[in-house]
């Protein structure tokens, strides 16, 4: 193929949203659900709350046994007795009765609101009551909450702390969930040596191995990292083959124009295709994407920034996919720019930026730098995509900002 002959962003996405995965699931204790893609619907087996409970501290009564009650003039009632939480309630009230509750203890038959204990007293042989109630004050109904049979969590929800919640009100102590992707890394280039050398003039540390790896833990990914690979055909080769046991295959660095492409040269040879090399974003052209063992495999580009902004455009959503992750929005928000950011034609541009609150909103600042710095993305907030067919943006200008 015509080597960098350039898709367009929109093209690019829709040849990895398109790309045929299979979703595995398995089932996980509710300890280790927090951030995990529910596999199935999750369908209420019980009524939450079970029984009609007090809300409070206080009396239950029969509501219109104390209408026009307050301070000045109240109402007196007979106390019938107490139900402490975690008891049955076996009493029944009757007109002109009362019966001290705790906070979560059932609620006796016959009353239907509960006076705060605040706003009663003790007196010999009754219960005074200064204030009036309405009917259901204070009381949480049998499955106000929750009711039998209903779909309280759906297929390819993102579970939350509050969603563990959920499941331990209704004894669900089992998860249905996809299963995490494993995604193999290798880093390639004769220039790159390991974090705990000292690099010799012309070599550079690999930052691309752990900036790519933490964006794919914090997207709830396995990551593995396979080795070091020197640019030759043969060693690349070599570190591809274990690869095939995993679901998805990512190697930084060699995507750009030279005189060999050991990379694409390397997925062919090991009977992969090349789906495409080149996409007309900035920063990011150089990308790969193709099929190897018939996973999905991305040959990022070398510079940090450029390999950072494409994990994140076009790799994570990816990786959701492969989690089942239904919901997969980014969180953004609206800024206003603080400065012109100037584009190429024919190019969409991702700009990081950093956000200062106002009292009108963000206002979004413009980071420029230049691919190969990895401080932009330390200092940066997020970013801002110039769309293709714009030669820019000017101060002033709304725009979206995607969080990182």
């Amino acid at each position: 193929m015509e080597f960098l002959k350039s898709i367009t962003a929109k093209e690019a996405r829709q040849a990895i949203q398109t790309f045929p995965i299979n979703l595995k699931t398995e089932t996980i204790g509710i300890d280790d659900a927090q951030g995990r893609v529910l596999a199935e619907d999750i369908i209420a087996g019980d009524t939450i709350p079970p029984f009609t409970r007090s809300l409070v501290d206080g009396y239950a009564v029969k509501a219109k046994d104390v209408q026009g009650a307050k301070e000045t003039s109240p109402a007196f009632l007979n106390l019938k007795g107490e139900v402490r939480i975690g008891e049955e309630a076996l009493i029944t009230i009757s007109a002109g009765d009362c019966v001290y509750v705790s906070t979560g203890s059932m609620v006796p038959e016959g009353s239907d609101a509960i006076v705060m204990q605040e706003q009663a007293r003790r007196v010999p042989e009754a219960v005074e009551i200064t204030k009036a109630v309405f009917q259901g004050e204070n009381i949480c109904y049998a499955g106000e909450d929750i009711r039998k049979g209903v779909t309280i969590i759906r297929k390819g929800k993102r579970i939350t702390p509050f969603d563990a919640g959920v499941f331990a009100a209704l004894g669900v102590a089992s998860i249905p969930v996809y299963k995490q992707p494993k995604i193999a890394l290798i880093s390639s280039g004769d220039e790159i040596v390991g974090i705990d050398e000292t690099p010799p003039l012309g070599k550079v540390r690999d930052i691309n191995r752990y900036a790519v790896s933490a964006l794919m833990v914090k997207s709830g990914a396995q990551i593995t990292f396979l080795g070091l690979a020197k640019d030759s055909i043969a060693d690349i080769m070599e570190k591809l083959l274990p690869a095939q046991d995993y679901d998805m295959i990512l190697i930084s660095g060699g995507s750009s124009k030279g005189e060999r492409d050991f990379i694409t040269a390397s997925i062919e040879k090991l009977g992969g295709e090349i789906i495409f090399h080149g996409i007309a974003i900035k920063p990011g052209k150089p990308t790969i994407f193709g099929r190897l063992f018939g996973k999905p495999i991305f040959g990022l580009p070398g510079h940090p920034t450029s390999c950072a902004m494409v994990t994140v455009c076009f790799v994570l959503p990816l990786v959701r996919r492969f989690q089942g992750d239904a919901e997969a929005e980014e969180k953004t928000t609206e800024g206003v720019l603080a400065a012109n950011v100037p584009s190429s034609y024919g190019i969409e541009e991702y700009t990081r930026v950093t956000l200062e609150k106002t009292d009108a909103g963000y206002q979004a600042m413009p980071v420029f730098s230049k691919s190969s710095l990895i401080s932009s993305l330390a200092r940066a907030d997020g970013y801002i995509i110039v769309p293709e067919r714009t030669e820019g943006l000017e101060k002033g200008e709304k725009v979206e900002v995607h969080f990182f």
